[in-house]
């Protein structure tokens, strides 16, 4: 009897113990967030098209696929055949040009699974444009190794709400006001860990609500053009000022700058006109930059 009943604790210590662990890894599981492109329609070799790549656990997902995204994945080294999820903001080219890219240069290097596109209405038709384009290439390799399944691709339409649940990671989208519509921003969750993406957006009291006390916040920036264009721009994107107020607002723990449309304004010119207003902790994003978001969060750039 006092053997079964000393079994019987043990057995209920390593339980609680076990639950213990379970929950405190859990916790402790970090969310890594690279910046792959920061960068705006104008061309730059330092600022790749928008793009940004969260990974947690086995889970790796994609935001936007603007130019350069397949160079920068390879620089921080992501098989693309690994690569499998990809959700849009809006439909702009400067955020899906890579898509072809991805789509049939990750089937060539390995890639089996379907390509999933997740983005707005309209998502489907503009993928079946693009991949049309580049149906000859796909052909001729078919040709070359006839054992060879062809490449397929999953193009799914949402709407705002819970829009992928998989591996303990939520990814929410919620409607910013951007001048294509609908456009979306994105919260993911990850156990305790939060991030929300702004997408194209100008000021928006949406973004302020699903950002609000996340852990990490992607805004993009526009610093106020001087010709008749640059000021058409400038109305669709939300000025420092105006994002400074969005991160006073949602009190984010690091609010980071991407997709950055500057107009020859410099980094410097858009942190002092941040600083008028807020006073939190913010950074300037620059392509492979990775953020880890822990029980700490940690900035590290390129050399």
């Amino acid at each position: 009897m006092m053997r079964t009943r000393w079994a019987a604790s043990v057995g209920l210590i390593a339980c609680a113990f076990s639950s213990s662990a379970i929950a405190q890894a859990q916790s402790s599981t970090s969310v890594k967030v690279t910046l792959l492109g920061t960068g705006s329609p104008i061309l730059s070799a330092e600022r790749m098209g928008p793009c940004t790549l969260v990974e947690a656990g086995s889970e790796r997902l994609l935001f936007d696929a603007g130019r350069g995204c397949a160079i920068r994945l390879a620089q921080v080294r992501v098989p693309w055949g690994e690569l499998t999820h990809v959700f849009l903001t809006h439909l702009h080219a400067d955020h899906t040009f890579a898509l072809p890219d991805l789509y049939d240069m990750g089937w060539v290097l390995g890639r089996v699974d379907p390509l999933d596109v997740h983005g707005p209405a309209g998502t489907g038709e503009m993928l079946t444009a693009m991949i049309r384009a580049i149906d000859p290439d796909i052909a001729s390799r078919l040709r070359s190794v006839p054992t060879r399944k062809p490449p397929a691709y999953r193009a799914t339409e949402i709407q705002p709400g819970v829009v992928y649940e998989h591996g303990g990671m939520k990814v929410t989208a919620f409607d910013v006001p951007h001048s294509i519509s609908p456009a979306f921003g994105y919260r993911i969750d990850v156990n305790s860990r939060s991030i929300v993406l702004s997408g194209d957006t100008r000021y928006s009291e949406t973004l302020i609500r699903n950002a609000q006390g996340v852990d990490v916040l992607v805004h993009e920036v526009v610093f106020g053009g001087s010709t008749t264009e640059q000021q058409q721009i400038t109305n669709a994107h939300t000025l420092p000022e105006q994002a400074a107020q969005v991160f006073a607002a949602a009190k984010p723990k690091l609010a980071i700058y991407s997709h950055l449309i500057l107009f020859g304004a410099s980094d410097d010119d858009v942190m002092a006109a941040t600083r008028k207003v807020y006073s939190g902790r913010v950074e300037m994003g620059t392509d492979l930059t990775v953020i880890e978001v822990g029980d700490n969060i940690s900035v590290r750039r390129p050399k």
